[in-house]
C-alpha cells in the first residue's frame, strides 16, 4: 500500500512525456534516433523520480522490529539491593537487541521521568552501540538470534530522586500511561515493567487493560526485597465523639513478620499519656487501650508509636500512627493579651459561669488550625499584628469563616488602627473599618517618607523585592491620611531623590503609582543628606504634627555624618545631632530598620529614633513592612485613639447586651475609633455614636469588635461593677462556637488515597432531610483548602468523595446554608504514606497484569527482544506485527542524482549505430 505526502506534485507529471519530446525536438545537438528515445527515456526517468521524491511516496509493510520501554519502579518500598536487580534486568536485556529495535527507560515512583534516551520520543532513539543516560545501549544482534559479546562496563542507571517523604508513592497506572506514549509507529510495541507490584494509586490493573486493546504488550519483572525484620502500626482508632468525663477505648492493628517486643507510647496532643512493653507475635495484632478518659480539649489527637528493638525492623516510617477525636464539654475560651495578668478580672468572672478559660501572651498565639480547634472562641486583647504573622491573621479568619470559630478583639494602645490592622485579614473579620476618616479635633499632619534605594533592597522576599514591600508600606501610610494631610515621598540612595512631593494630595491614585513604581539603585541610603532633605522641607509646611519615617537597611546605613567618607573622615554635624535639631523644630523622626539585632548599623538606627523622639521598628522579614508604616501613621495621626471618659450607649436589641442595667454603668475612659461595616450590628455605641460594641454572623462563626478594653487602663471602674461579669459572660457565650452534630452524623470509609464520607441528615424528630444544600471546606496539612458538594444518595443520606494528603490531618467542616446553626467540624488522620504499609512482593498483582498484557511474568533477561515470546511464564499470544511506513524520498532524489551524469554523458557520446538516420 503506497501514500503521499504531498499529493499534489504529481500534477505535474502529465506534461513531463510532451514537454520532454518537444523539447529534444528543437535541439540543434546531433543525435540518431535511438540516441534521442534513450535520452528521453533517461530524462523522463529522472524527472519522474524528482517528482516522487516531492509528491514523498510512503510505502506500507508488515514489520518485526520491536519498540520496548522499561518502566523501573524507584520508590521508597524497594530496597537498594531491590533496585539494583532492576537495573541488571534492563542491562542484561539490551545486549539482545536486534538491529531495527529501539528501546527507552522510564524512572518511576509518585511520577514517572524519561531516563533513556534523553529526549521525548522514541523515534530518535541513539544508535546502537551509542551510550544515554548512564546505559551503554549494545550493539545489533545477529539475525541469528545469538546474542554478541556482553556490553563493555557501564555506569549505573541513575535513580529518580524522591523530594519528600510525603510524595513517597508508587503510581504504576500513571507510569505506564506516561510510558505509553512513548511508542513510535510501525513496531511492535512491548513495555517491561520492572516492580514491587505495591501499587498505592491502585490503578494499574485498569491501564494495563486500556494497553492491551492497544496491541502493548505488559512484561513484568518482580523485584524482590531482600526478606528483613518489619514492625509497622497498620492503623489506630478512637471514637469521633468523646464526652467530657467518659472513658473510651483505643483500638490499634500492628503488624510484625516476626516474633520480638516493642516499646508502645500512646500520646495526646503530643503529650505522652501512657506507656509499656508489649509482646509481638508474627502476623496481625490486636490492641485494645482502655478505660482512657479525654483531656478537657475540644479537638484531640491521638498518636500511637512503637519503639522496637533494633534488630527487629527495617523501615522507621512506619512505626507511628494517629487518629483524631473532638470532645463536647464546657465551653474553651482563649484570651490573648499583650499582659495575660491584667485580663484577670475578665477570666475570673467567666470561670464563675462554668467557662474554661486559657490565657496566653502573643507569643502564644496560635498558628496551627489544631491548636485553634481546642477552642470554642479567641479573644485578642490590646495585641499588635506585629505580633502577628499575615499567615496567622489569615489563620483566624478562615477558622471562623470555613470552621465556625468565635472571634472577638478587644481595644487598647495596641490594637485596631494603631496596633497596624488596617487592611489585613483580622480587620476583613472584623464588623468595623480601623481607618477613621472624621478627625475633627485632631490637628494635620505633615508626613515624610524616606526609602532606602539602594542597592540591597533589590533581594527578593517571597516573590517581591525589598523595594517593592517598602513601596507598599508607604501607599499603605498614605491611606492612612486625610485629604487635609501633607504627604511626601523620598527615595535615597547617594542622593535624595523626590518621588511624591510634600503637599496636600487631592488625588491619591497618581501619587500611590509613582511610589509603587520605585526600583533599587546603587551604592547605600546616605542618612545625613535624607535627614537634611526632610528638615529642609517640613520646616515651613504649616501642619501641627510634623513626622518623619525613615527606613532604612539595618546593615547598610552610610553617612551618619555630614560628608562622611569610607575612612571614617567627616565635613560636618552628625546624623544624630540632626535628629535631636529637627525634634527642638518640632518634628519627630521614627526609623524602620530592615534586619536583624546584631547588624553593624542597628544600635546607629535606633540611638537615631530616640534622638527624633520617635518609634524603632527593626524586623527581618520585609513582608511586615505595609504593617509597620500604616503602623506608625495610625500613630502619629492619633486617628483612631480616643481617651476621654465616656458612657456605653445601648444601640440595638441582643442577647448580648440584653438584661444589663446600662444606666448605671461606670464610664469607660477610651477606646479606639472605627467605622462599622454596612452589615454590622452596633449593639453599643459611644456618646459620639461610634462603635463600641459591633458584631456579625462572618461564614460560619461569628465576629464581634469591643473597642474599648476589659482591663485597668479604659475599664478600670467596670471591673467593680456589677454587670461587669454578666455583660462579658452573654458576649462569650453568644460569640463562640456552637455545639455541633446539631444536624449531621458523619462516618468515614479510607480506600487508598480517597476518603468517602457518608453523611445523615436527620431532623430533631427523626425525620429525613431531604435535598439540603451543602457545603464540605476540606483543609489539608499543607494549608490548601478545598470545597465539595455532597450529593444525596438515598433517604437523608449524603455521599462525597475526595483525595486524601499522603500523611497528616486533613480537617473537614460541613455545613448547609437553610441550617445557620448546625453543621459539624471533624478530622482525619494519616500517619504515614501508604507506600510504607508493606516491602514485600505483590505476586499476584504482576502475574494479572502479565495475563492481561499478553505478555510474560518473571522474564528471562534473554526474551525482552524475542518476536516468539513464548517462554516458561508466557501467558499471551507473541508480538504482532506491525504495519511500518517507510518514506522513499531520499531513495528516490540520490536515484534522480544517478542518473543526471548519465544523461549529461548520453547527450555528449556520438552515437554511430544508426547513420541512416542522421539528425539534421
Amino acid at each position: 500500500m503506497i501514500e503521499f505526502t504531498h499529493p499534489f506534485f504529481l500534477w505535474l507529471a502529465i506534461g513531463v512525456l510532451p514537454v520532454l519530446i518537444w523539447g529534444l525536438s528543437r535541439s540543434l545537438a546531433g543525435m540518431t534516433r535511438l540516441q534521442k528515445q534513450v535520452c528521453v527515456a533517461v530524462r523522463f526517468l529522472l524527472l519522474s523520480l524528482l517528482i516522487l521524491a516531492l509528491a514523498g511516496l510512503n510505502v506500507r509493510w508488515r514489520s518485526d522490529e520491536l519498540a520496548v520501554v522499561y518502566v523501573l519502579d524507584q520508590s521508597a518500598s524497594l530496597s537498594p539491593e531491590a533496585k539494583n536487580q532492576g537495573k541488571t534486568f534492563i542491562e542484561k536485556s539490551l545486549a539482545h537487541q536486534h538491529s531495527g529495535d529501539t528501546a527507552a527507560v522510564v524512572g518511576f515512583a509518585k511520577k514517572a521521568e524519561l531516563w533513556l534516551p534523553s529526549t521525548e520520543n522514541l523515534r530518535s532513539l541513539p544508535a546502537p552501540g551509542q551510550d544515554a543516560q548512564g546505559i551503554t545501549a549494545p550493539r545489533p544482534a545477529a539475525k541469528s538470534d545469538q546474542p554478541m559479546d556482553p556490553p563493555p562496563t557501564q555506569p549505573p542507571i541513575r535513580s529518580i530522586p524522591v523530594e519528600k517523604k510525603q510524595d513517597s508513592a508508587t503510581d504504576i497506572g500513571g507510569a505506564l500511561k506516561f510510558s505509553s506514549a512513548l511508542f513510535p509507529e510501525g513496531k511492535a510495541q512491548r513495555l517491561v515493567l520492572l516492580t514491587d507490584g505495591n501499587d498505592t494509586e491502585a490503578r494499574a490493573g485498569q491501564v494495563a487493560q486500556e494497553l492491551a486493546l492497544r496491541g502493548i504488550e505488559v512484561f513484568t519483572v518482580p523485584l524482590r526485597n531482600a526478606r528483613q525484620p518489619e514492625v509497622l502500626v497498620e492503623r489506630v482508632d478512637a471514637p469521633r465523639r468523646l464526652k467530657a468525663g467518659e472513658p473510651f477505648d483505643l483500638k490499634a492493628r500492628i503488624e510484625s513478620n516476626t516474633a520480638t517486643s516493642v516499646t508502645l507510647k500512646l500520646y495526646e496532643n503530643k503529650f505522652l499519656l501512657t506507656q509499656k512493653e508489649l509482646a509481638l507475635k508474627p502476623g496481625t495484632n490486636e490492641l485494645t487501650l482502655p478505660n482512657l478518659r479525654p483531656a478537657e480539649r475540644q479537638f484531640l489527637t491521638y498518636e500511637l508509636e512503637i519503639i522496637p528493638l533494633p534488630e527487629a525492623d527495617t523501615v522507621l516510617e512506619n512505626n507511628r500512627a494517629e487518629t483524631t477525636a473532638s470532645l463536647r464539654g464546657q465551653p474553651q475560651v482563649l484570651l490573648v493579651d499583650t499582659d495575660e495578668t491584667k485580663l484577670r478580672p475578665m477570666a475570673e468572672a467567666l470561670r464563675k459561669e462554668k467557662i474554661n478559660i486559657e490565657t496566653r501572651g502573643p507569643l502564644g498565639a496560635p498558628n496551627t488550625l489544631e491548636d485553634l480547634q481546642q477552642y470554642d472562641l479567641l479573644v485578642l486583647s490590646d495585641v499588635s499584628a506585629l505580633a502577628l504573622n499575615r499567615e496567622q491573621m489569615e489563620l483566624y479568619r478562615r477558622w471562623v469563616q470555613d470552621f465556625g470559630g468565635g472571634f472577638l478583639m478587644l481595644g487598647g494602645e495596641n490594637s485596631y488602627g494603631v496596633g497596624g490592622y488596617f487592611r489585613t485579614p483580622i480587620e476583613q473579620l472584623l464588623p468595623v473599618r480601623m481607618e477613621h476618616e472624621d478627625r475633627r479635633d485632631i490637628p494635620s499632619l505633615a508626613l515624610l517618607v524616606v526609602l532606602d534605594r539602594s542597592g540591597s533592597m533589590s533581594a527578593i522576599t517571597q516573590g517581591q523585592t525589598k523595594i517593592s514591600l517598602a513601596n507598599q508600606g508607604a501607599v499603605m501610610a498614605f491611606k492612612v491620611l486625610q485629604p487635609k494631610d501633607f504627604f511626601g515621598v523620598l527615595a535615597v540612595d547617594v542622593r535624595s531623590h523626590v518621588v511624591a512631593p510634600l503637599q496636600q494630595h487631592l488625588a491619591k491614585g497618581p501619587v500611590e503609582q509613582k511610589i509603587l513604581s520605585v526600583t533599587a539603585g546603587g551604592g547605600g541610603i546616605y542618612i545625613y543628606t535624607s535627614l537634611a532633605e526632610c528638615f529642609q522641607l517640613l520646616r515651613d509646611t504649616p501642619a501641627k504634627i510634623k513626622h518623619v519615617i525613615l527606613f532604612s537597611d539595618a546593615a547598610d546605613a552610610e553617612e551618619k555624618a555630614a560628608g562622611e567618607m569610607s575612612d571614617g573622615t567627616r565635613t560636618g554635624g552628625s546624623a544624630l545631632d540632626l535628629a535631636s535639631a529637627m525634634f527642638s523644630a518640632k518634628i519627630t523622626t521614627s526609623v524602620v530598620g530592615l534586619g536583624v539585632e546584631t547588624d553593624k548599623d542597628t544600635a546607629f538606627l535606633r540611638q537615631l529614633a530616640e534622638r527624633g523622639n520617635g518609634r524603632f521598628y527593626l524586623t527581618s522579614d520585609a513582608t511586615t513592612l505595609p504593617q509597620i508604616f500604616s503602623t506608625e501613621t495610625m500613630k502619629v495621626a492619633q486617628s483612631s485613639l480616643i481617651e476621654e471618659p465616656f458612657q456605653a450607649v445601648p444601640a440595638a436589641k441582643s442577647p448580648l447586651v440584653a438584661g444589663v442595667d446600662w444606666a448605671q454603668a461606670p464610664l469607660l475612659l477610651g477606646y479606639n475609633a472605627t467605622k462599622p461595616k454596612p452589615t454590622a450590628d452596633v449593639l453599643l455605641a459611644t456618646e459620639r455614636g461610634e462603635p463600641l460594641l459591633a458584631s456579625w454572623r462572618y461564614g460560619l462563626g461569628q465576629a464581634a469588635a469591643f473597642t474599648s478594653d476589659a482591663k485597668s487602663r479604659w475599664a478600670s471602674e467596670w471591673l467593680e461593677w456589677p454587670g461587669y461579669g454578666q455583660f462579658w459572660t452573654q458576649v462569650v457565650r453568644g460569640l463562640m462556637r456552637k455545639s455541633d452534630q446539631a444536624s449531621f452524623a458523619v462516618q468515614t470509609q479510607e480506600t487508598q488515597d480517597q476518603l468517602t464520607l457518608h453523611i445523615d441528615a436527620v431532623k430533631p424528630d427523626g425525620r429525613f432531610r431531604n435535598r439540603l444544600p451543602m457545603e464540605l471546606s476540606a483543609l489539608g496539612p499543607d494549608g490548601a483548602q478545598r470545597m465539595f458538594t455532597p450529593s444525596q444518595v438515598a433517604p437523608g443520606q449524603y455521599s462525597v468523595t475526595l483525595d486524601l494528603a499522603p500523611e497528616g490531618t486533613t480537617l473537614f467542616a460541613l455545613s448547609s446554608p437553610d441550617l445557620p446553626d448546625g453543621g459539624t467540624v471533624f478530622g482525619h488522620t494519616r500517619g504515614y504514606p501508604r507506600e510504607f504499609l508493606s516491602n514485600t512482593l505483590n505476586e499476584p498483582l504482576l502475574r494479572l497484569m502479565a495475563q492481561i498484557g499478553h505478555g510474560e511474568f518473571d522474564p528471562v533477561p534473554e526474551s525482552v527482544f524475542r518476536r516468539d515470546h513464548g517462554g516458561r511464564n508466557a501467558v499471551g499470544p507473541v508480538a504482532k506485527q506491525r504495519q511500518g511506513m517507510r518514506n522513499l524520498s531520499d531513495a528516490f532524489l540520490m536515484g534522480a542524482l544517478a542518473l543526471f551524469p548519465l544523461d549529461v554523458w548520453l547527450r555528449r557520446r556520438t552515437w554511430t549505430s544508426d547513420s541512416t538516420h542522421p539528425e539534421a
